[in-house]
């Protein structure tokens, strides 16, 4: 598995010497893939996983690999340019106008080194198509978050099942597409519910990090914080009143231990793991249907 990370990286690395001869921008892109190295590429060994999976054997799967996370690391940083709330990030301290510019450069590698490798040209295209429909469907995902208008359970299930859903999705179909023409329902089905359950995890996280990634001081709508606005009781009165600018985040700040306290006793956090759980069920169903050997069926059940 290590090696896998350490091929990853050096085939990004190897796509941005290639490709970009302009020597600060290739610095700043290497650095930025280092850093993303700290994460050990997930979606990336989704691709290499998926392919073995359904019986690949191409070591260029190493470079379809990096094509989905030079994608994944684009998006990242426009993510972070659009919340502006992630500031322990090497991009964040570099001029915006050029971070885009490198953003839309890993973006724009990601589609050509993909298309520059040596697998059968049906199954390339497909491959193709997949990163380029999960992207765009996450982009119509992202634009929803972003408006911060969902207003029930239902509405972010079908937000984050665009937005993270598709971008996991992307990672396993790409890797199948490459191997095989079958099982692609399925994976793509599976794939969703991955991307709900990440996302639902790191909403866990960022709920109770009283930092500027919080998602309730930064009223935004999530499983967990609509969940807080949906309660009657008098002590969770203060969520209402704060998104609607009734109460100001200094004073939702004057006791963080006993805000923690407040949210931990409101079941949000039992709640969270019941959707996660129900999603987790529903891709085990979706996995145990496909004809694959036990042994990866286990990794992938690793990822839930």
């Amino acid at each position: 598995m290590q090696d896998n990370w350490a091929m990853i990286e050096q085939m990004m690395l190897q796509l941005i010497h290639d490709y970009f001869p302009t020597q600060e921008l290739k610095k700043y892109m290497s650095e930025f893939v280092r850093y993303k190295m700290e994460g050990h590429f997930p979606f990336g060994q989704l691709v290499i996983l998926h392919y073995q999976m359904f019986d690949g054997q191409s070591t260029d799967i190493f470079r379809a690999a990096a094509a989905v996370e030079l994608m994944i690391l684009s998006l990242d940083i426009f993510d972070d340019l659009q919340d502006n709330d992630n500031f322990s990030v090497p991009w964040n301290n570099i001029d915006h106008a050029i971070v885009m510019n490198i953003a839309t450069g890993l973006l724009m590698l990601s589609t050509k080194s993909l298309e520059h490798t040596s697998f059968e040209p049906n199954k390339k295209a497909m491959g193709t198509n997949y990163l380029n429909s999960c992207v765009i469907k996450a982009i119509n995902g992202q634009h929803i978050d972003l408006l911060n208008l969902i207003e029930s359970e239902k509405d972010y299930i079908e937000m984050v099942r665009s937005k993270s859903g598709s971008l996991m999705a992307s990672a396993c179909l790409v890797g199948t597409a490459l191997a095989s023409e079958n099982h692609h329902d399925v994976v793509n089905k599976y794939a969703e519910h991955l991307g709900i359950i990440a996302q639902i995890k790191n909403d866990i996280n960022d709920i109770f990090r009283l930092d500027p990634k919080n998602d309730l001081l930064n009223k935004r709508k999530t499983l967990l914080t609509l969940y807080l606005l949906n309660l009657q009781q008098p002590q969770y009165q203060f969520v209402r009143d704060y998104f609607d600018g009734k109460t100001i985040k200094k004073e939702l700040l004057n006791d963080r231990a006993e805000l923690e306290e407040i949210i931990r006793k409101s079941g949000v956090l039992e709640y969270a793991q019941i959707i996660i759980r129900i999603n987790q069920l529903q891709a085990i169903e979706l996995i145990d249907k496909m004809s694959v050997q036990k042994e990866w069926k286990n990794k992938l059940l690793h990822y839930f």
